[in-house]
């Protein structure tokens, strides 16, 4: 686990900075009396960063030219959290109000109580509007504490009345709690074995969701009830195999969302997982036309925040790449790869890594089928890496599957066999222990010995090594070559390669 003072932390901080970031942390340091030696620190890990040089290469000569490094790296990675923190205040509209909770204690250090009951009543309706309601929380109970504390009394401020404001709030918390908690058990089943899973399971998670007691938010209750519980019974729907009703759940949950369009401003991170999801489903479903518009929905979001503008960034990349796939425009990808890269190289590892990789791996299916296949190596690279970095064996195998096609696709003998080595020494390492990866162990093996005497009885294995895929039925992989990796479409291009190589044998004879 990453430490949080840490050479790394700060290496891999300084590297997700971006330059207005970097231009407030240098004036934020400037507040500061004393020598500024972190200083120093800072500016040789960025310039380190910014030539590739890797942390491993560069920490024996840091702590040459620092004997006390790691007291410097300490006090430079609290001035960096520090400063960050007071900038994402300072230019986020979504920190506003724990702003101003912070000036209500500042208000009562300094004993201004007349100012205090008005201001904490109006952060905790605004917290309630904005649906913040950690933050109306945290107002009303630092008024029960000024009650407590017979600073209050006899100034408009009741017993029952926070009473109410508490019990309201603790309803809504409660309910959230347990709604997410059915929504997060049924998405489990997905993430950890897929959509092919037992029913007995489902059925084991819908006993215990029973006893939550959830009942369906009335209309009048706040919008991040409805998603959370709109959101758990499309996702059992979907797990249940009623895509029609997914579709059903998702449309609907957007749909009122939408009909609150003052609310998505302070909503934007529910609503962006609302059109996800009904993007999901559309696209399974082959609805592209439709897809197209929700696509364009997330486009048109103006983000409230950074964190939110790289969020939709994210989910952009993955839906244009995925929708791309499915509709057969890999050569417009493949034209457009200097964007992708980029955009790419901008949210990776700063949202989600998981779906980074996906991505990359989507853009590199995208330019093997448009037949670039020097870029597709490359891209490949990136996959195989972060793959092994989150320990995705799915996306490895997907990713080295691609590259022994692409080298096959280029008729490079030599790159073939490089390929087949590379492919062999990674699953090795990986500790094969899953079907589907001893499976693939034994086709390389056999490869290397040199079984297969040209390309064409190669192809011939693979074919085979594609068809026991299907018969082993491993849920959590099977779910992935199904929607990333159609054993279909490969079946059909392992025909065209034969097909092309007889007829170059025919050719010469």
């Amino acid at each position: 686990m990453l430490n949080l003072y840490s050479i790394k932390f700060a290496y891999q901080l300084i590297s997700r900075m971006d330059p207005s970031e970097t231009r407030y942390f240098k004036r934020f340091s400037g507040f500061h009396g004393g020598d500024k030696i972190y200083m120093e620190l800072f500016d040789k890990l960025r310039t380190h960063r910014r030539k590739g040089i890797p942390l491993k290469k560069i920490r024996s000569t840091l702590k040459k030219e620092e004997p006390h490094l790691e007291t410097l790296v300490k006090h430079l990675n609290e001035r960096l959290l520090e400063s960050l923190t007071f900038y994402y205040e300072t230019n986020s509209p979504e920190h506003r109000l724990a702003k101003s909770l912070r000036r209500a204690e500042l208000l009562l250090y300094k004993g201004l109580i007349p100012l205090l009951p008005r201001v904490l009543l109006r952060i905790y309706n605004q917290a309630l509007q904005e649906e913040k309601f950690a933050i109306a929380y945290q107002a009303v109970e630092m008024l029960k504490q000024l009650w407590g504390m017979n600073l209050i009394r006899g100034r408009g401020v009741r017993a029952e009345d926070l009473f109410r404001y508490t019990e309201k709030v603790l309803g809504y918390m409660n309910y959230l709690h347990k709604a997410w908690y059915a929504a997060a058990l049924y998405a489990e089943v997905i993430i950890e074995e897929g959509e092919s899973h037992p029913q007995e399971k489902l059925m084991v998670i819908d006993q215990y969701v029973a006893r939550l007691g959830l009942e369906p938010p009335n209309p009048s209750d706040p919008l991040t009830l409805h998603v959370l519980y709109d959101t758990a019974q499309a996702i059992r729907a979907r797990l249940y195999g009623d895509h029609e009703k997914y579709l059903q759940l998702t449309r609907l949950l957007v749909y009122k969302l939408e009909q609150k369009p003052k609310k998505l401003q302070s909503l934007q991170h529910r609503y962006l997982l609302a059109l996800n999801n009904l993007l999901a489903g559309l696209t399974e479903k082959r609805e592209y036309t439709e897809a197209h518009t929700v696509l364009e929905k997330i486009r048109r979001i103006h983000p409230t925040s950074r964190y939110i503008a790289l969020q939709k960034e994210r989910l952009l990349l993955f839906n244009e790449l995925n929708i791309a796939l499915v509709e057969g425009n890999s050569a417009q990808v493949a034209a457009a790869y200097e964007s992708y890269l980029r955009r790419l190289e901008k949210t990776y590892l700063r949202t989600s890594p998981a779906y980074g990789i996906s991505s990359y791996y989507l853009l590199a299916f995208h330019l093997y089928v448009a037949g670039e296949n020097q870029k597709t190596l490359e891209v490949l690279r990136r996959v195989e890496e972060g793959a092994v970095e989150l320990r995705r064996k799915d996306i490895l195998i997907a990713a080295l599957i691609v590259r022994l096609l692409t080298a096959a696709q280029s008729g490079d003998i030599a790159l073939v066999r490089q390929s087949f080595r590379r492919a062999y020494r990674q699953i090795q390492r990986s500790r094969a222990t899953t079907p589907v990866e001893k499976i693939f162990l034994e086709y390389l093996q056999r490869a290397l010995r040199g079984e297969f005497k040209n390309i064409e009885a190669g192809l011939d294995a693979f074919a085979q090594y594609v068809k026991r895929i299907r018969e082993v039925g491993e849920p959590a992989l099977q779910r992935f070559w199904e929607v990333y990796f159609p054993t279909d479409w490969i079946e059909k291009k392992l025909l065209q390669y034969r097909a092309h190589l007889q007829a170059g044998a025919a050719d010469r004879s």
